[in-house]
């Protein structure tokens, strides 16, 4: 299984959280670095988002280019417990290739369990950055290898 760690694009510093919006910049860059996605993995078989509408728009876009269905996973939210993604994710190993979409802490450290083991992260992502993780195995905490961080930057020049 390979997972593609998506963290949301630029979005408004509005009250509440749960609803700021993606800018109309960081929607046009989020469109370019999803080419950029799309050219490192060609393939999904699902796009699971935060319930966040920053996430939800992101996944929205990538869908457009995979031509994807997306899902709502409340495991993604911020603040979320990297055993509740473990054990989600354990449902969907079958799939050979999904993108997470979602926040910051939580996504570095939902990659720093999946890598390592514990939840003290190691990678940082930036708005509309990426990861890709690959489980040669199973599902589990330490158990996935890190292929690769982008810069949102860098997967707009692979666009």
């Amino acid at each position: 299984m390979r997972l593609l760690f998506i963290r949301h694009a630029i979005a408004r510093d509005t009250k509440p959280d749960a609803a700021r919006a993606l800018t109309p910049d960081g929607a046009r860059k989020m469109e370019r670095g999803a080419r950029g996605l799309k050219a490192c993995q060609p393939q999904l078989s699902l796009i699971a988002t935060s319930p966040l509408t920053r996430a939800r728009q992101t996944a929205a876009i990538l869908a457009r280019h995979w031509k994807g269905r997306v899902e709502v996973w409340p495991e993604l939210a911020p603040g979320a417990r990297p055993e509740a993604l473990v054990a989600r994710l354990a449902r969907h190993q079958a799939m050979p290739a999904l993108a997470l979409v979602g926040h910051e802490p939580s996504l570095s450290a939902m990659v720093s369990n999946l890598v390592a083991g514990e939840a003290r992260s190691f990678v940082q992502l930036k708005k509309g950055g990426a990861c890709r993780v690959d489980f040669p195995g199973e599902v589990g905490p330490g158990q996935a290898q890190l292929r690769w961080l982008l810069t949102p930057r860098q997967l707009r020049g692979l666009g």
